[in-house]
């Protein structure tokens, strides 16, 4: 019997086949019955990013504004700036990774939405502490120029935008910053598309 416990849904004695004690010995036939439980759980993938997204809120890090409300004025800025859909959900989402780790968030968080975006939001979520650094990096004994070595990349002009006009300007809690509710729509439209494999 397999019986496969989630938040998401209770899966009880659905397969009656051969299993293996492997992935290499799993038969074609229980590939197939897990292949469709994928697919029913990135159904729940948009849910997993608002609820992030939420947890941001206590996020604080001793700045005036929260995680959520930094990430907020940054999609409101982003987004009043004209910039494309994929480049709203990155603002958005480019410090999600901070719920997992301070240090690597850039890493996390290009990987957590890569799937679901475009290579330049990718790229820009990827690179944007390096960009950031301009900043702040010469008072903590960091190379403030470390951007440049980015410098030729097709994305690099993007990049400076996104960190230069948006993510380093967007820590007033005075600004007037777009709700959580107004990005949902645009998150769960993005996060719902059939995800890039690779």
């Amino acid at each position: 019997q397999l019986c496969i416990r989630d938040r998401h849904m209770t899966i009880s004695d659905t397969f009656d086949g051969e299993i293996g004690r492997s992935m290499a010995e799993f038969s074609a036939e229980y590939m197939t019955h897990i292949e469709g439980h994928l697919d029913e759980d990135l159904t729940h993938v948009p849910d997993r990013i608002m609820r992030i997204l939420r947890d941001l809120d206590g996020y604080v890090q001793g700045f005036a504004v929260s995680q959520l409300q930094h990430s907020l004025q940054t999609a409101t800025m982003a987004e009043r700036a004209g910039a494309d859909p994929d480049i709203v959900v990155a603002a958005l989402c480019h410090d999600i990774g901070k719920w997992i780790s301070n240090a690597n968030h850039p890493a996390i968080a290009a990987e957590m939405i890569r799937p679901w975006v475009s290579d330049k939001a990718y790229w820009i979520v990827k690179h944007h502490q390096d960009f950031q650094g301009r900043h702040y990096y010469a008072r903590i004994g960091l190379d403030p120029e470390m951007r440049r070595k980015h410098v030729g990349h097709e994305y690099y002009e993007a990049a400076e935008q996104f960190v230069d006009e948006w993510d380093q300007a967007a820590f007033d809690p005075d600004y007037d910053t777009l709700p959580l509710d107004h990005f949902e729509p645009l998150v769960r439209e993005t996060f719902s598309r059939p995800p890039k494999r690779g």
